[in-house]
């Protein structure tokens, strides 16, 4: 079992960011180089997604266990919440750079519009299925629109290297992500109305947050390669 405290939500984004804080100063690398980039792009992406967080916690889509919480809190959302949409997309796009200096060929830039395609399909099915399901509609209509305006209007050329990094950050959000819906632990830090989302876990974890993650860590990447290009122009 994993020790409880009501600490527990700020250890756990303290884990997240740990290494990769630790590792952008590494040379070959050298992340910390886009500090200010990836700055903005959590400010403008965190900014949406705290928005809409606020509104399903007011809405009781889902909510907070103060068992795991530090006490302070804001607009209904603990401090926890708030360090969750800095330090994720952190780690995230720490590891979307790192492979795309370590692994010098695109494995999956020639599969990135069929990939795009897939899920544009998915999410907008997936949306209309369950239209009357608040966190399912809204986590696909976003995620099938976003892709849709990535694929056939902005087309970059990292979207492959993307898909290959979200990947590979699944592993890690499948053990943290793990234990914030309760896995390991008595109960879970972070709960859901299972009536607004499909009722599917994977483990403890709904099948939406998979979904969630990918728009979060998509759009934040979108703005990091956006604002860097800019920096550099």
């Amino acid at each position: 079992m994993i020790p409880e405290s009501k600490y527990l939500y700020l250890f756990i984004n303290l884990f997240v960011i740990s290494i990769p804080l630790l590792r952008s100063f590494e040379s070959r690398v050298a992340f910390y180089k886009g500090f200010k980039s990836l700055g903005l792009a959590i400010l403008v992406t965190g900014g949406f997604f705290l928005i809409w967080d606020v509104i399903f916690t007011h809405m009781e889509i889902w909510g907070f266990n103060p068992k795991y919480l530090s006490g302070i809190s804001l607009l209904g959302l603990p401090l926890g919440e708030y360090l969750f949409f800095v330090t994720v997309p952190f780690a995230c796009v720490f590891t979307y750079k790192s492979l795309s200096v370590l692994i010098k060929k695109d494995l999956l830039g020639k599969y990135a519009k069929t990939i795009s395609n897939f899920l544009i399909g998915f999410s907008f099915t997936i949306a209309a299925m369950y239209y009357d399901r608040w966190y399912t509609v809204t986590t696909f209509i976003f995620l099938g629109s976003f892709i849709s305006f990535l694929q056939y209007r902005e087309k970059p050329v990292w979207l492959g290297r993307f898909y290959l990094a979200y990947a590979v950050c699944l592993i890690p959000f499948f053990l943290v992500n793990g234990i914030l819906t309760g896995t390991g632990i008595t109960e879970e830090i972070v709960w859901y109305n299972n009536a607004e989302n499909l009722g599917i876990r994977m483990g403890t974890i709904p099948f939406e947050d998979t979904f969630y993650g990918l728009l979060l860590i998509l759009g934040t990447t979108y703005w990091y390669e956006r604002f860097g290009k800019n920096k550099a122009d």
